[in-house]
């Protein structure tokens, strides 16, 4: 699955979990916890850790942040892609909603719950999920929900809604290649071949030929009988991209789906 998670700024650049004060009556100084810097931090650690497979490490600070800061929803939502990580799903979704009913005007922790429940392939929920984080007026990351819902729209054999939801995501992020080359693949598997070739010039344009888009050229051209083009593509392909999988495909014949 090709989900796009949201890179989550964790607040603050990590810092001291204490800030100093001067006190002017005896010049000396004293040292003042800050529970939210330390959960901050706590969380930052828990992220480097999740990152390196180091889970027992992840959660002991995870634990921490969450006793420093028990009412701050972006905690439960890091504990919730915690538990994703450690395959407990229950323990997942319920952190999710605790995230959720603490703060219900963040768009990143619908993006991330949606994900998740595509993942489980509850689609339909996954679905409304994703609409609820793009309907936020303070969300920004709209593109990506929009993508994110797409691909959950494939993953439960909705062509046509997929192209819906990608056509959305590409509105928002115009010069995206990613988006561009999924709806020339889909486009071409629901014959929509003008489309199709608009999205292949346009990721064309933006990043040059890849083994993917070459591949999606040989589907295009195939589909629509250019043989000339045809032959181009799938000799381009075998040359530049020899050990792809996508030449190993079109060696197979597999272009014909």
């Amino acid at each position: 699955m090709r989900f796009i998670f949201i890179i989550l700024p964790i607040l603050l650049s990590i810092s001291a979990c204490v800030t100093s004060e001067t006190n002017l009556s005896t010049n000396k100084i004293k040292s003042e916890f800050d529970p939210k810097a330390a959960a901050n931090t706590r969380v930052k650690l828990a992220l480097v850790y999740l990152k390196e497979n180091q889970m027992q490490a992840a959660k002991e600070n995870l634990d921490k942040a969450l006793e420093y800061q028990p009412k701050n929803s972006d905690i439960y939502r890091f504990y919730a892609y915690y538990y994703e990580q450690v395959k407990e799903t229950d323990k997942a979704e319920s952190f999710y909603k605790k995230s959720i009913s603490l703060d219900s005007e963040n768009g990143d922790t619908y993006h991330y719950y949606g994900t998740f429940l595509c993942r489980k392939g509850d689609y339909k929920e996954a679905e409304e999920v994703f609409l609820k984080a793009v309907k936020l007026p303070n969300y920004t990351n709209v593109s990506n929900s929009y993508r994110n819902a797409a691909i959950c729209a494939e993953e439960a054999g909705d062509n046509e809604k997929a192209i819906y939801y990608y056509q959305y995501a590409l509105s928002h992020s115009p010069n995206s290649t990613a988006i561009n080359l999924s709806l020339a693949k889909l486009n071409i598997t629901e014959k929509n071949y003008t489309e199709a070739q608009r999205n292949l010039f346009k990721f064309v344009s933006t990043s040059g030929q890849t083994a993917e888009s070459l591949w999606q050229w040989i589907r295009l051209s195939y589909a629509t009988g250019k043989q000339a083009s045809l032959d181009k593509y799938s000799r381009d392909l075998l040359q530049k991209f020899p050990d792809s999988q996508q030449a190993l495909n079109y060696l197979n014949n597999e272009f014909y789906e």
